[in-house]
């Protein structure tokens, strides 16, 4: 039942909620694997720092979209250049061997991992008064670490074979309903009223599916457009590419018999739960209660700062948005330099980036895609990491009626190719980071344990259930993880 008064802070949480929605605002490109798939020539600089330590190749501190494009380009000095192949199964080959792997991040940037060098740069993007295009056999100034000396520098990247040009220019957006729903009158334009929410949500709560609706007061006033935008929808085009997706029976139901039907591993999150407030840092906060879980399932009790990464990791767009795997690729490089809560407490927007003494210093290692790369995750890949790992970060498309969640598992449409038995795409569009932290099953239904950053007051005290095993929403579309270890308690 509707009600006319709700409680200050809900009413204050509600709208950050939905101010800060989409998380990932990222860099305007657009680039999937099989663009890059190909012969590409890697260019190094001399090494410009050895050891930790900020090395920005040219870019912001935090990064951004107007500058990123322009980063180093004029004090790049090319040293030595190594020609590879990089292949459809994310292999590295040089001179005809087999020398290492290689991944996209999202549809941002790759990173190349072979012999004793780890590389990864943006793709290459241009703005202009007509939008962004992004030209995707080119990379930006980026970044290489060289393994064995522990020596870093920076790095570009030039494809050696042609490859298209790709406009990501904005199109009109569109109006994405769950199955069940069918609303007259929903073009973009359309203002919600009281009797529209209300409506609404009688309809999800009619359908008696395994969650619960609440009509929010906040979207009252609102047109379907600005409700879509709060839900992340900014990097819509009509010029997406994607490989054409094969007929092809999917695997989806994995034997999952040597792992429990119930795992959690809630008791070692903590009692906090984060509110983002104005900012879109989903990403970092996510990938810090990560970590952090993951020290405490070893019995080191810290709460890892995720302000730290806001202010300071020029791999990400602060309170703009970024990506996981770049909050822990930041990370290994700080050699200890990683603060607590206490240290670098969470404020809300990008401040002055900080160095503060610390006694415990923790280490980040091994940070990765689960499945290895970018794509190859899935329910069983996913369940085996949290089981004999810790929680991971899951990434997933909030879909409309997402904002109106209570309470029980939220379902709200089966993926197109799914759907019509196509092989699962080598892109699915995400814009939220959370907390995965296990499993569970109710009447006959699975489902993810999840922790969101809208604060106590949204959901099942903070958390939600998502159900598992389909896909839904994308959710099982890119797993992140990270090894944590403290290396020093003086």
């Amino acid at each position: 039942m509707f009600q006319k008064s709700i409680k200050k802070n809900e009413l204050i949480m509600l709208l950050l909620f939905l101010l800060v929605l989409s998380a990932h605002a990222d860099l305007p490109v657009h680039c999937v694997r099989h663009q890059i798939v190909g012969k590409w020539q890697l260019q190094f600089t001399e090494p410009q720092i050895k050891g930790s330590g900020p090395l920005t190749c040219g870019h912001n501190v935090p990064d951004n979209e107007r500058t990123s494009q322009f980063a180093g380009q004029n004090t790049f000095q090319q040293a030595f250049t190594h020609e590879v192949v990089l292949t459809a199964k994310n292999n590295v080959v040089l001179k005809k061997k087999l020398q290492g792997k290689w991944t996209m991040v999202y549809d941002e940037g790759f990173e190349v991992d072979f012999m004793h060098y780890k590389c990864f740069a943006f793709s290459k993007y241009k703005t202009n008064y007509s939008g962004a295009y992004s030209y995707c056999g080119e990379t930006l100034v980026g970044w290489y670490q060289n393994t064995k000396t522990n020596e870093r520098g920076c790095y570009r990247a030039q494809k050696i074979e042609k490859t298209h040009k790709v406009s990501e220019g904005a199109n009109n957006g569109h109006v994405v309903q769950p199955q069940f729903f069918q609303y007259q009158n929903t073009g973009m334009n359309k203002v919600w009223s009281r009797i529209d929410a209300l409506n609404f949500v009688e309809q999800i709560n009619r359908a008696q599916l395994q969650w619960k609706a609440k009509a929010y007061g906040e979207i009252i006033g609102l047109t379907t457009k600005q409700l879509n935008k709060y839900a992340g929808r900014k990097k819509h085009s009509s010029t997406i590419l994607l490989e054409k997706q094969k007929k092809k029976q999917q695997i989806l139901e994995y034997d999952l018999n040597h792992l429990p039907k119930e795992f959690s591993w809630e008791k070692y999150l903590g009692k906090k739960i984060y509110e983002q407030k104005g900012c879109g840092s989903c990403y970092t906060i996510s990938t810090m209660t990560m970590l952090s879980a993951r020290l405490k399932i070893k019995g080191l009790k810290a709460d890892l700062s995720p302000q730290q990464s806001i202010d300071c990791n020029y791999y990400n767009q602060g309170c703009d948005g970024g990506y996981p795997f770049l909050v822990e690729k930041y990370l290994t490089e700080l050699d200890g330099l990683i603060y607590e809560e206490k240290e670098y407490p969470y404020k809300g927007q990008v401040g002055e980036c900080k160095a503060i003494e610390k006694k415990k210093k923790y280490r980040v290692l091994n940070y990765r895609f689960v499945g290895g790369a970018y794509g190859k995750s899935n329910e069983l890949n996913i369940m085996e990491e949290i089981y004999n790992n810790g929680p991971v970060v899951l990434n997933f498309e909030p879909s409309f009626d997402f904002m109106f969640y209570v309470g029980g598992i939220f379902h709200s449409t089966t993926p197109d190719w799914i759907i019509n038995g196509l092989a699962k795409p080598e892109w699915e569009k995400v814009d939220h980071s959370v907390l995965c932290y296990g499993w569970g099953e109710e009447n006959g239904v699975k489902y993810w344990l999840l922790q969101n950053s809208w604060g106590k007051q949204w959901g099942e005290n903070g958390r939600f259930r998502m159900k598992r095993g389909q896909d839904e929403s994308s959710i099982e579309s890119m797993a992140e993880a990270a090894d944590v270890e403290i290396i020093e308690d003086s």
